[in-house]
């Protein structure tokens, strides 16, 4: 009988244990995030599917695939990527609109690498594609608002890459984004 109690006692522990690992992503999805907090917090619940609410400012131009939400002053963008489970698109009327996006949230790195990445393609690139390299909310949602070449954008990538390398011993930049599971226009 003793047995059976120790056993009934590990299965409680255990359940519970499991319970609070869950917690965060519980607490995730009860509360929408705004724009602001999510960002502020983005490290801490990456991987998590979370909820958040912003200003969609933009759809991209090539079917809608990305909304951009804006924290309560503009200057924080996310970028929310359409998926499949979502029907692979934003609605056009989303723009101007308060949105409610649930999804993983997900990490894109930047490093010495990705930037190297980027030149050798934009130079094998025609003058077409690199009028086209950026649309302006991108740049915004990587805090490059005001650059407005190519080569000064991968220069600033490299500046920011060194800073925080410094500062954090962390020699890449951090742009975090949500790979889109639902949303709804409130």
């Amino acid at each position: 009988m003793k047995l059976s109690t120790i056993f009934c006692t590990i299965l409680a522990v255990a359940a519970l244990a499991l319970g609070s690992c869950n917690e965060k992503k519980g607490v995730a999805e009860a509360a929408p995030f705004g724009v602001d907090s999510l960002m502020t917090e983005a490290e801490a619940f990456l991987g998590d599917t979370v909820t958040v609410e912003g200003l969609c400012t933009h759809l991209c131009k090539h079917g809608g695939r990305k909304a951009f939400l804006v924290g309560a002053d503009s200057t924080t963008v996310l970028r929310c990527e359409a998926t499949p489970e979502m029907g692979g698109a934003f609605a056009p009327d989303c723009v101007g609109k308060e949105l409610t996006v649930r999804g993983v949230l997900c990490e894109n790195r930047i490093d010495e690498e990705a930037v190297a990445a980027m030149e050798a393609q934009y130079l094998a690139a025609d003058s077409t594609a690199k009028a086209h390299e950026a649309c302006d909310t991108e740049k915004k949602a990587q805090g490059q608002a005001d650059i407005s070449t190519f080569e000064a954008r991968m220069a600033d990538y490299r500046a920011k890459i060194a800073e925080r390398n410094e500062a954090e011993g962390k020699p890449y930049l951090s742009f975090y984004y949500l790979e889109a599971l639902s949303y709804t226009i409130k």
